[in-house]
């Protein structure tokens, strides 16, 4: 976990600076109200003086150097109650116990250490230090902290016993959880603290997914718990009967408690560009994970990751397909979680979880504590990956996904559950929803035997697909292949610096080119290359050459994989003849043996009819 700054001061802190610096303030004012001598700046009668006189304090004539003395005591009050919050998160922060008796020792140090710095000091201030003066310093000392703690705690009962009036007026017909202990409450702002939904409605809300499913797996005791396939979270009888967070989503609040409601700060990334960060990925799976892939497969992974946020990666077993994402996050420093989709898989509360309304308690996922968690480490990359992703339809467990991301990133929000009013949820659960935040991408990999399911056209086309044929020959790495730290900001910033690369973008000249074969391919096959795959070959090629490729490579492989892939068990008569011209097309457009993998598509083709 990175660790911020802000750690080290939460909200409780900051209250018990302000605390202390009061009551340091009132402490000075009590010494002058307390000094007798001719040069005070009160009258002997005031209130705090004939306080003193009521207690029988003998009368001091302190002085300057005794209000000096006072001062100096006071601020290292406030000095100590910093150094000992910092040593007491310190502990904190490196896991270790904040009142093992080394730290009670370290503490027990510190305010010995502030002592003697004030006294001592304190005695150097003075024009001559003799028993007489050093016995009348201690003694005003001890009547100012005396009369201070007394009207300190008195004004401090005041003060709460006017907040509680105030704040039960307030409150008057609500809910009262004015006194509810719970550690989240130190780290939520005001806002979110008063933050509901509705309530429950008891209406059957299946119609916002699809239809109704029962959640698989068998839950407290062998009783089922039911979940709402479409809206992932189920309306029902008592629902308003929720415990608190902790206990509700007791995951989700454990992140809120590590990151303390502080978001992670932003990583300090290497200073590379994006053909450096392939080439030394590439050596890097050589040298330490004995990994050996093409360059133009590690190009078009970096570069696909800016045109979409699902990359597919389909092919023989044993070739790389889950280790490319694992180690590509491990190598820049980010996060990689794994999902292993199961045949049984059939709506979105197999990946976020369910309400278990048997325990009032949600059934969260690993992948929900994940993605939650990304939302506090926003400039960590995170990489989801989605094991045999089509062992279960797709479009079933993943639908909502697919149409989310197609949104702007801000409205990237996916239906937990529906909260009931007075329910104070998890920090980063804002109204239930959960946001997916621009540091995530999924990575599905995908194996094409009798015991999975085809991937619609509409998932391809969201998606940029790279195809695993053979094993990699290895080779030995040059240099460059340490791992280091890219935070997604960073990654971000380089494919915006290459999409605007006027030099490298898909020009008209390109696009003039390129819609010669697709229009024949729409002509001859009746396959039309959509906007969004228009738009993803614009982002994809001018990052794909920041990668280190070219322009014929990138057009290469997305006319391959979007457009000729298409034609995959489609054995009309005609099929033959057209691929063959349009073979001949492509090598009168771009030149005979330009475009590799679509030439080999197409003799594929041609040898299956």
């Amino acid at each position: 976990m990175e660790r911020t700054n802000k750690q080290y001061f939460t909200r409780k802190n900051f209250i018990a600076f302000a605390i202390m610096g009061l009551y340091s303030i009132l402490l000075i004012f009590v010494a002058l109200c307390l000094n007798r001598s001719d040069a005070s700046i009160f009258s002997s009668k005031n209130p705090i003086g004939m306080m003193a006189d009521g207690l029988k304090f003998p009368q001091i004539n302190a002085g300057i150097f005794g209000i000096t003395y006072v001062a100096l005591v006071a601020v290292y009050i406030v000095i100590f109650t910093v150094a000992f919050v910092f040593e007491k998160r310190l502990a904190y922060i490196n896991e270790k116990p904040q009142w093992s008796g080394k730290m009670i020792g370290i503490y027990i140090a510190t305010l010995f250490c502030c002592l003697a710095l004030s006294l001592g000091i304190g005695l150097l201030i003075q024009p001559k230090i003799t028993g007489e003066n050093v016995l009348n310093n201690l003694m005003f000392l001890c009547e100012s902290l005396a009369i201070s703690l007394i009207l300190f705690v008195a004004l401090g009962a005041i003060v709460v016993a006017i907040t509680m009036l105030v704040v039960n007026f307030r409150k008057v017909g609500k809910p009262f959880e004015f006194f509810k202990n719970n550690i989240l409450d130190d780290i939520m702002t005001e806002d979110e603290s008063e933050r509901v939904s509705d309530n429950f409605d008891k209406k059957d809300e299946a119609t916002e997914g699809g239809a109704v499913s029962s959640a698989n797996g068998a839950i407290a005791g062998g009783v089922a718990g039911a979940a709402v396939g479409g809206v992932a979270g189920a309306a029902v009888a008592g629902a308003l009967e929720l415990d608190d967070r902790e206990k509700v989503f007791p995951a989700l609040s454990a992140i809120d408690i590590k990151y303390e409601g502080f978001n992670a700060e932003k990583l300090i990334s290497a200073n590379l560009d994006l053909k450096q960060i392939c080439e030394g990925f590439r050596n890097y799976l050589a040298k330490y994970e004995k990994l050996y892939f093409d360059i133009s497969t590690i190009r078009m992974f970096v570069s696909g990751l800016a045109a979409t946020r699902l990359i597919i990666l389909e092919g023989l077993s044993g070739t790389g397909k889950t280790s490319l994402p694992r180690y590509f996050a491990k190598y820049i420093g980010g996060n990689a979680t794994f999902l292993a989709v199961q045949a049984t898989w059939r709506d979105r509360t197999n990946m976020l979880g369910y309400f278990n309304d048997f325990s009032k308690t949600y059934n969260e996922t690993d992948f929900l504590s994940a993605l939650y968690e990304a939302n506090y480490e926003e400039d960590k990359l995170n990489m989801f990956v989605l094991d045999e992703f089509n062992i279960s339809r797709v479009e079933y467990y993943f639908a909502d996904f697919l149409s989310v991301l197609e949104f702007p990133p801000e409205e990237w929000k996916l239906r937990v559950m529906q909260l009931p009013a007075n329910f104070l949820p998890p920090v980063k659960l804002e109204e239930g929803y959960i946001r997916i935040p621009e540091n995530c991408y999924f990575v599905a990999t995908a194996n094409k035997d009798d015991s999975t399911f085809s991937v619609a056209d509409k998932v391809y086309d969201r998606a940029i697909t790279i195809e695993f044929e053979n094993r990699n020959e290895p080779f030995i790495p040059s240099a460059n292949s340490e791992p280091i730290t890219i935070g997604s900001s960073k990654l971000q910033q380089l494919y915006d610096e290459a999409a605007n690369n006027a030099a490298n973008s898909f020009n008209t000249d390109d696009i003039a080119k390129f819609d010669k074969v697709t229009d024949f391919i729409y002509k001859e096959f009746d396959i039309a290359v959509g906007n969004r795959v228009l738009n993803q070959i614009a982002t994809i090629v001018p990052t794909y050459i920041a990668c280190g490729g070219t322009k014929e490579e990138v057009l290469d492989f997305i006319l391959a994989r979007k457009v000729i892939s298409k034609l995959e068990g489609r054995f009309e008569d005609y099929l033959k003849s057209g691929l063959k011209q349009l073979q001949s097309l492509i090598g009168n457009v771009y030149g005979a043996g330009t475009f590799v993998k679509s030439e080999k598509a197409i003799e594929d083709l041609i040898k299956k009819l």
